[in-house]
């Protein structure tokens, strides 16, 4: 028979790599790496729908995957960072690095190569491992032993059994541990780079939607006890274990470098093939603490640190567009200056200040004055500067009042939260982090805020002064144009003279012209050894002395601190305060590890030519005679003849055997095929699907797809065959990729050396053999299945 066909799409560039395709079930979108290391994401009608752009001139993709419900697509590089990005228009939602830090006493590097990331891995548990949302799972077929209990609900008999009572007062234990009042407060702003160069920070905040995006990802996602779990495996043997994407519980070691993940939503059991350089493979079981996870307790620290660090990156962005709209907002201006001073220097006429000093007092016009104004100014020119430093001002005080002082406002509810709840458990180990540590933290918070206030009411007195200033101006071009002296100018002077506010006109030419107060907030050259000399207190002492020092007055002097100005400074103190934001999370980080048991390592007796196909985490209703629900089920090809699948099922869990048991006694069900396989897929959990090829004398090779059933107890029985692929002339399929959802399953075949795909529609298998469609065909499913048979 022939499957419907959902697409054909030949590429203008092949596949990177074999492993660096991924499908997307929800959305039924695949990404690809190319070989210009970017991630093209087509629809599955061959249609582009965005792409990620590499992370710098020399990254490669090294791992591609999709989060469950298609909401974020990780992409690892070259580098050892990694990046997390929108699944509907790739915007980056968050990013990291596996690369050892340098304060833990590595480099990043193994041998010659860089720590690089292999997989990733999600999964959403519901509490206690039951499932109860999943979306990431098992296909439910009619017949799959996925579905758990007599209802088709999916949740075990066990958690039916809880009284009524008791779960109502954990619902408003939950309920009243996890009560957010943030989510009253107004949506944080998109921040506007006004020319910027977009750094990774800047992609996450550009636009409205963007920044829903990474602030909608902290909501409350586990209120119902559910647990998002992201497990990263980097080449180095780690597997990094994180919550809601961006918060890192700890790290577990693992025998070799990854090959494979697999996970259930049913099952506290995280398995992870991997290999040895001997070419050994590994099987490798995490178990996930799904209860303590789970907990409204870890809840409230997950959800709070992550939006800890989202915040952190927002208020780190908004600092860098201040900083840029001050360089940029006084180009142009600075080189108006630069051309008169320069002029009155050569001719020696004296300084600028002292020449628009006379200027303004007297209306007396200088010839060199005069042609600067005419000549350079004029009009054109002063409305550009006009424009530049009021857009300068107005840009700068919307970034504090829109962007910093409500995201400062944010993090310091979350972090007055942490530190409630290390206070409450001060003398236990429920949460054994440090109250100084978010006390610090406050201190940093408290301190940029005051700067950031002071720098407001600078801002708005230097615009004042500004206006007046270039209302003068303006008269003074006026006048030098209709000529100094002249009826017509001095009509002119004499009807814009009383609109002239000439206080504030002098005291900008005289102190703010050529060196505005805000460089003390904006400009810091000073070295990072100086932040650890910042505190609230020393900020506070600064900002009065400013209010006390005189105008003429460059630096601040604060007693034992070496570079007073930082104390006011808004990078210097949003260094500050990064630095106890990484400590505090460092602390969190290593508390939140010691709820991670070391993974079992099993070793798997191996040819190093066999070739690993697939990995499923199976969970069944009954349970053997070890007490295990979920099984461990890893697919292979032995190299002698390619024809035989060897199907190895390993009981996973906290009752799993222990570490380093060999395999020997669990032997694996055997299925000769009658073509030579390709590549093989578990397309539910009781069917396999094979891609194989069958030698013709006719026509050189024939492609089929066809179906392999398993049963419960792991043995491989023969299917029906589905597809002939000899109806896709030109087309040679070398490996397989099965994904969907319910009532849209997909088997994506590529091949012509990763040039081309065809998707064929998997759904149609639980219709009628009657298949609609170009070239179909009325078939038994059985009928291409007598010669295949079964080696015990």
């Amino acid at each position: 028979m022939l499957l419907p066909i959902l697409s054909e799409k030949r590429l203008s560039h092949p596949v990177a790599g074999p492993e660096l395709v991924a499908y997307c079930d929800p959305h039924d979108l695949v990404a690809i790496a190319t070989p210009a290391h970017e991630v093209v994401v087509y629809r599955i009608s061959g249609y582009v729908a965005f792409t990620v752009k590499r992370r710098d001139a020399e990254a490669e993709v090294t791992a591609l995957a999709w989060k469950g419900d298609g909401g974020v697509l990780g992409v690892g590089w070259s580098d050892g960072g990694y990046g997390l990005y929108a699944g509907e228009g790739g915007k980056l939602l968050g990013r990291g690095s596996v690369r050892v830090e340098l304060e833990e006493g590595g480099d990043g590097v193994v041998g010659e190569e860089v720590v690089v990331v292999k997989g990733f891995r999600w999964m959403r548990f519901a509490g206690g491992g039951i499932e109860r949302n999943r979306f990431d799972g098992g296909f439910g077929d009619d017949d799959s032993e996925d579905d758990l209990s007599a209802d088709g609900s999916g949740v075990f008999d066990d958690g039916k059994r809880v009284a009524d009572s008791k779960g109502s007062i954990e619902n408003l234990t939950r309920s009243i541990a996890t009560l957010d009042v943030t989510t009253i407060l107004p949506r944080l702003s998109a921040i506007p780079s006004h020319g910027m160069r977009s750094g990774p920070d800047g992609s996450r905040f550009a636009s409205q939607a963007a920044t829903d995006i990474v602030f909608e990802s902290a909501k409350d996602e586990g209120s119902d006890g559910g647990v998002d779990t992201l497990v990263i495996c980097s080449s180095d043997g780690k597997a990094h274990v994180l919550m809601d994407d961006m918060v890192r519980i700890g790290t577990c070691e693992i025998v070799g470098s990854p090959l494979l993940q697999a996970s259930h939503a049913n099952s506290e059991s995280h398995s992870i093939l991997s290999q040895t350089a001997d070419d050994q493979c590994h099987l490798n079981t995490i178990t996930l603490p799904l209860n303590t996870l789970g907990g409204p307790l870890l809840h409230v620290i997950a959800t709070n640190t992550k939006r800890i660090q989202n915040l952190l990156s927002y208020i780190s962005q908004t600092t860098l567009c201040i900083t840029h709209d001050y360089t940029t907002g006084l180009q142009f201006p600075s080189r108006l200056l630069a051309n008169i001073r320069a002029e009155l220097e050569e001719k020696q006429e004296g300084d600028l200040v002292t020449n628009l000093y006379h200027l303004t007092l007297t209306g007396m016009f200088s010839e060199t004055m005069k042609e600067w104004l005419v000549d350079i100014v004029k009009e054109t020119n002063h409305k550009r500067w006009d424009q530049a430093v009021n857009t300068m001002y107005s840009n700068i005080q919307q970034h504090l009042f829109v962007h910093l002082k409500p995201a400062l406002d944010r993090l310091s509810i979350a972090t007055t939260t942490l530190r409630g709840y290390a206070r409450y458990h001060e003398d236990s180990s429920a949460f054994e982090v440090p109250a100084e540590l978010f006390t610090k933290m406050l201190d940093g918070i408290d301190s940029l805020r005051i700067a950031s206030q002071e720098l407001l009411l600078v801002v708005m007195n230097e615009q004042r002064e500004f206006k007046a200033f270039s209302k003068w101006l303006r008269v003074m071009i006026d006048v030098g144009v209709a000529g100094p002296g002249t009826k017509s100018g001095d009509e002119t002077e004499a009807k814009e003279n009383p609109n002239l506010e000439y206080p504030l006109l002098l005291k900008y030419v005289e102190h703010t012209m050529l060196k505005s107060s805000l460089a003390r907030f904006v400009e810091y050259k000073g070295s990072s050894s100086e932040v650890s000399e910042l505190s609230y207190a020393r900020t506070c002492e600064a900002i009065s002395s400013l209010h006390k020092m005189s105008e003429h007055d460059d630096e601040l002097q604060i007693k034992d601190v070496q570079d007073a100005n930082a104390l006011v400074n808004l990078p210097a103190l949003t260094a500050y305060l990064s630095e106890s934001v990484r400590v505090a999370l460092e602390r969190v980080t290593a508390w939140q590890s010691k709820m991670l048991t070391p993974p079992n390592s099993v070793h798997i007796p191996t040819d190093p030519e066999t070739r690993v196909l697939d990995l499923q985490v199976h969970v069944s209703a009954n349970v053997d005679e070890r007490g295990q629900r979920a099984v461990t089920r890893m697919l292979l090809l032995p190299p002698e003849t390619r024809q035989d699948l060897l199907l190895y099922s390993f009981p996973s869990g906290s009752d799993a055997d222990s570490p380093h048991e060999s395999l020997s006694e669990h032997q694996p069900s055997s299925y000769r095929h009658r073509l030579d396989v390709l590549d093989a897929k578990f397309h539910s959990p009781n069917k396999l699907l094979v891609l194989g090829r069958q030698h013709t004398d006719s026509e050189g090779a024939a492609y089929l797809v066809s179906e392999v059933r398993v049963s419960a107890d792991g043995a491989l029985t023969p299917g029906p065959s589905l597809h002939d692929l000899s109806a896709h002339r030109g087309f040679l399929p070398e490996r397989m990729i099965v994904g969907g959802r319910e009532c849209k399953r997909v088997c994506l075949l590529f091949g012509n050396g990763g040039k081309m795909w065809v998707a064929l529609d998997l759904a149609s298998l639980g219709r009628s053999s009657e298949v609609d469609g170009p070239g179909a065909r009325r078939e038994n499913w059985e009928d291409h299945s007598e010669d295949d048979q079964m080696i015990d």
